[in-house]
């Protein structure tokens, strides 16, 4: 059977919101840019029946807050029958490389993301559904209720008639909708050249007019856009390079773009640990974000890169190393010994599990080493999972009791004009290390009236 999540008393929400006011910064991520946020709470919601594969439920469902790049945003629940808790460690990812995977109606659910609420107020919303008498509650729990139709091949029904009317509307009208550009993304994260290049491309991808960027490196290394200029800003889209002066020494240097942008309603959220259900952003303010990429040289000898993506089609984490220098570099990743020759590149994939976390470190010489951290999260969790079973997650505060009505977690408006409590900033980019945030923690996925 489906299970409903628990509520958890305001002392434990105060908990974990007042660890992430004070936790610093964030985890290893298999690619640069990707950014690190902290769930909290529900925001509106209501009561919403589920009818599955395993019968039916009861179950709270509606907006969760995110709190994301020094602000809290809006999240609605698009993995239904995972558990999760307060405080848990997210980061924007793909559609292909989260639940949504293989997901024909991945982009059914965009669509009610752009034409419902939060993205559109309540007065907004009852003007283009014809449907009176909404508020902010009923309006997140019939479109939670449309989203888990889409993500979890449910039918979801919201107890208030208000709600149900929504629902039925909003997948009646549903169309198909293209997946939002990332928010900031440096690729590839690591690059390799010889001492006297221009080593690169690294391109920026980002919803931002521009980002800015900040260079650690030795001197007289500088970075150049694709016509050999010094680049102090980029654009989406745009190419940048190391410029490494001949007869520079072996080394490295690092590279940070960073702005403020409105993170695209419809940007998928996996948990680092996967440990917990996959979100989507339903409402969104500017927020600062940040993306790191890295670059090695040496004048001979092995110059090493390395680079990560999960793969949900191929079930495991591609791992791509690139070799620039005139010799063999052996190394191990996942437990395989690889050997690049000079001047080339190979592909390794490390099998990971569906749910499992992973931690993958490449080493090579001097001083060079990428540990890319993360879980493999492609398929919604089944009714009865193991992951549906002594799960966690953030609940509704608003008693200061433990109850038994609650439910998946999800978002909708913006949490700064909720009034909702502090949030957790955010660093992108590949090395950056991620201390988990405590908190309060109650069990999610309970069936009601049992333990779970």
């Amino acid at each position: 059977m489906l299970r409903g999540i628990t509520r958890f008393s305001a002392v434990l929400l105060a908990a974990g919101l007042a660890a992430a006011g004070t936790a610093t910064i964030a985890a290893a991520a298999p690619s640069g840019g990707t950014d690190v946020a902290t769930l909290g709470n529900f925001i509106d919601y209501g009561r919403v029946a589920i009818s599955g594969p395993q019968g039916n439920e009861q179950v709270d469902g509606g907006t969760v807050a995110l709190n994301f790049g020094g602000k809290s945003l809006s999240v609605y629940c698009i993995d239904l029958y995972h558990g999760t808790q307060n405080g848990v460690q997210y980061t924007e990812t793909d559609w292909n490389k989260s639940t949504l995977s293989g997901n024909p109606n991945a982009g059914k659910i965009q669509w009610i993301l752009n034409n419902s609420f939060p993205d559109l107020t309540v007065s907004q919303l009852e003007s283009a559904t014809g449907i009176s008498g909404l508020n902010a509650n009923s309006a997140a729990a019939g479109t939670q209720a449309a989203i888990w139709h889409y993500s979890d091949n449910v039918t979801a029904t919201p107890a208030n008639g208000k709600a149900a009317t929504l629902t039925t509307w909003l997948e009646t009208h549903a169309s198909s909708a293209s997946e939002p550009t990332p928010s900031l993304q440096l690729s590839p994260a690591s690059v390799a050249g010889k001492s006297g290049e221009k080593i690169g491309p690294v391109t920026v991808t980002t919803s931002a007019n521009n980002v800015g960027l900040q260079l650690t490196a030795p001197s007289g290394v500088t970075v150049v856009d694709s016509k050999g200029q010094p680049a102090s800003t980029a654009s989406n889209g745009e190419q940048l390079f190391f410029d490494v002066p001949a007869g520079t020494a072996a080394g490295s240097a690092q590279l940070t773009a960073s702005t403020t942008t409105t993170v695209p309603v419809g940007r998928a959220f996996a948990a680092v640990d996967g440990t917990s259900q996959t979100m989507i952003l339903a409402g969104s303010s500017p927020v600062s974000v940040s993306a790191v990429a890295s670059a090695q040289w040496a004048p001979m000898g092995v110059i090493p890169a390395a680079n990560a993506t999960a793969s949900c089609g191929k079930g495991g984490v591609e791992v791509t190393l690139t070799n620039a220098g005139d010799q063999p570099w052996t190394t191990t990743v996942g437990g395989q010994s690889v050997t690049v020759q000079g001047g080339a590149s190979t592909t390794v994939l490390v099998k990971v599990a569906e749910g499992a976390a992973y931690d993958i470190t490449v080493t090579g010489p001097n001083g060079f080493s990428k540990e890319f951290k993360g879980a493999l999260e492609c398929k919604p969790t089944k009714p009865g999972g193991p992951s549906a079973s002594a799960s966690a997650s953030a609940a509704p505060s608003t008693s200061a009791s433990a109850s038994s009505s609650a439910s998946p977690v999800a978002g909708g408006g913006n949490l700064a004009s909720t009034g909702s409590s502090s949030a957790t900033p955010i660093i992108g980019g590949v090395g950056v290390a991620l201390i988990l945030i405590g908190g309060g923690t109650v069990f999610f996925l309970r069936k009601r009236g049992r333990n779970a």
